[in-house]
């Protein structure tokens, strides 16, 4: 059968076949009225190459051959494989080219023993590693689901890079090579006869070659393999301390009206500007509601209930002492509409029942009289008054001036206070002390009166107020509202800079590898300073300067470092050895054919009109109907 497969007499058959097909072809594609695009002399390219023509045949030869199993176009768009069929029969030609060059063929026996042995091959583009990995992955699994070739197998070729496709030309019955299998499989697969699609192999072969050429000079050093896993393996953690902008803007910041005017006056046009859009933004609207959310999390304990309330005490305050409710909001609030200064429209239809039951209970200009507790945390809401509008404005200048102020500053006290924490560690404080000492300078006392909790009768028509307190029912006193001085036997506690959520506190890393992240919110270079830091300090020693992060700046404290042994390494290293030189390999292939794309590219003219995807709605596709249906 090999003899026969080898025969050039069935290839001067079959090119008698499509010469008579041709034929056919040209006296009914030039019949009257027939199409003027099938009876063109000019040839039709997707792309030319140096002057060749890439035909649309092939085009769509090379689409059928990537395009997964289950003819899924959303599949097509999602990959792109349009354009990734296009650019690999381009770079294809591209490597022909310099294995000509150099000196490299193809014979008739290579393409006739890799067809005989049943492989396929498609070129997909190298330019990028990662993608033509993404390509091949689904490629093969799309095969092996379909049951043309076992998981092991693709697995296998997905490892060596290698896009040469194991397809089963054997009969059935006998297990060998069946002619009549292989003219079938290649037509399903590639929609092209078998003279048509063995050319096509013999320079899918070819661009094989010469991609091997490029990767198989690459090597991996057992030096580079020891660092990379070194690199991977071992670990270490470290304390840190987060000062954030928002804890140092409410405690840290001296904000006395002699510098806050001072400053508004150096930054006069900047005020102006956002007291004009805030002014705008906070502007009441009738029927709005706004609301200050305090954050619990689910099961709180008593002692995180108790913080939660002096923290909405602590807003209320601030509300009662003249700030806008918007404006407090904007600083106080968990909730995401705390941008928006708390507004969260006027229909109330959406919110949970005590939510909904206190808002709807307040007149215009009206705040709850206590703190609404849900499933979310403690609110403390309020309805706008549009009458009010004036005496808003008048607040809202000295406000907004403020927090511009505050929000000026935090970073540079954030940063300090950062700093102060850093010292007391170096001289050999612990921990708890180090933070205590450097936060207890802004530890005040202030007058918040304390919010009681709302009964969950609320705003139901069984509570009524009475002085401004709250009254309702024995039952539902006793069932929701605290008596002002503990909650559940736990004394409210107050708000301020030691009790802050927001405030430093010690947090332990996970262990994390040398290109690992040591924590969230750190910049590329903040982390790489960390990381360089964790593997030489010793454990207790403290980086010699604070770290910017996204919130504000962080301290860090070395803890433990694990070194990746040379034992482990000569057990489980040769893995890893070869994912290296895999990767390795990819590059230089990679940049080699970019190269080649750069040197050839006022000699390669795409038609894009091919590679667009199909639109959602099944529009038309440059390529023929019976080739693109995949």
């Amino acid at each position: 059968m090999l003899d026969f497969f080898r025969q050039r007499g069935l290839s001067n058959i079959l090119y008698g076949t499509i010469i008579l097909g041709t034929i056919l072809t040209f006296v009914i594609e030039f019949r009257p009225n027939a199409s003027q695009r099938t009876g063109s002399w000019n040839p039709t390219c997707v792309a030319r190459v140096r002057g060749r023509c890439v035909e649309p045949k092939d085009f769509a030869a090379a689409y059928r051959i990537l395009m997964p199993w289950g003819r899924s176009a959303e599949t097509s768009r999602r990959m792109n494989l349009k354009r990734v069929a296009l650019d690999g029969l381009v770079e294809r030609e591209l490597l022909d080219d310099e294995a000509k060059r150099i000196g490299i063929s193809v014979s008739e026996d290579e393409v006739t023993d890799q067809l005989y042995d049943g492989f396929v091959r498609v070129s997909v583009p190298a330019e990028d590693p990662a993608v033509a990995q993404s390509i091949l992955r689904e490629m093969y699994q799309s095969y092996a689901r379909a049951g043309l070739v076992s998981q092991e197998t693709a697995q296998a070729h997905l490892d060596d890079r290698d896009a040469a496709i194991p397809i089963d030309f054997r009969d059935p019955k006998t297990k060998i090579f069946d002619m009549k299998t292989y003219e079938r499989q290649i037509r399903n697969i590639s929609n092209r006869s078998t003279v048509e699609f063995r050319e096509g192999q013999v320079r899918e072969l070819l661009a094989a070659k010469m991609r091997d050429v490029v990767r198989e000079p690459i090597r991996v050093s057992g030096a580079e393999a020891w660092e990379e896993y070194d690199r991977r393996y071992s670990t270490a953690t470290v304390v840190w301390f987060a000062v954030k902008e928002s804890w140092a803007a409410r405690w840290a910041v001296d904000a006395s009206p002699a510098l806050v005017d001072a400053w508004a006056a150096e930054h006069r046009a900047e005020v102006d500007t956002q007291v004009e859009e805030r002014t705008k933004a906070d502007q009441p609207k009738a029927g709005h509601i706004r609301h200050i959310l305090v954050k619990l999390p689910y099961g709180a304990s008593d002692e995180e209930k108790s913080l939660a309330l002096a923290k909405l005490s602590w807003a209320n305050a601030r509300i009662r002492s003249g700030e806008p409710f918007a404006e407090v909001a904007r600083d106080a609030s968990d909730d995401g509409s705390a941008a928006q200064g708390g507004d969260v429209g006027d229909n109330t239809d959406g919110f949970v029942a005590p939510f909904k039951a206190a808002a709807d209970a307040l007149k215009a200009g009206e705040v709850t009289p206590g703190a609404v507790e849900t499933q979310f945390g403690f609110h403390l809401i309020a309805k706008d008054e549009p009458a009010k509008q004036q005496e808003i404005d008048d607040q809202l200048k000295h406000s907004v001036v403020r927090s511009m102020f505050v929000k000026a500053k935090a970073i540079e006290a954030a940063k300090s206070v950062a700093t102060r924490i850093a010292d007391a560690l170096r001289d050999g404080r612990s921990v708890d002390a180090a933070v205590a000492a450097a936060v207890s300078p802004f530890v005040t006392q202030h007058k918040a009166e304390r919010l009681k909790v709302l009964p969950v009768s609320y705003g139901g028509g069984r509570a009524e107020r009475v002085d401004g307190d709250v009254a309702g029912t024995a039952a539902s006193n006793d069932a929701g509202v605290s008596a002002g001085k503990t909650i559940g036997g736990v004394a409210l506690a107050h708000f301020d800079a030691s009790t802050d959520a927001d405030g430093p506190k010690a947090q332990t890393s996970n262990a994390f590898n040398r290109g690992g992240d040591p924590f969230p919110g750190l910049s590329p270079d903040g982390t790489g300073r960390i990381v360089d830091f964790a593997f030489t300090a010793r454990s207790g020693d403290v980086l010699n300067e604070p770290i910017r992060a996204q919130e504000g700046f962080v301290v860090v404290q070395a803890k433990e470092h694990k070194d990746a042994t040379r034992e482990d390494f000569e057990k489980n290293g040769d893995a890893l050895e070869q994912e290296l030189l895999r990767a390795k390999r990819d590059e230089a292939l990679a940049l080699y054919v970019r190269r080649l794309r750069a040197q050839a590219k006022d000699a390669v003219k795409i038609d894009e009109s091919y590679v667009q995807e199909a639109k959602v709605d099944g529009g038309p596709s440059s390529v023929d109907e019976d080739e693109d249906q995949y």
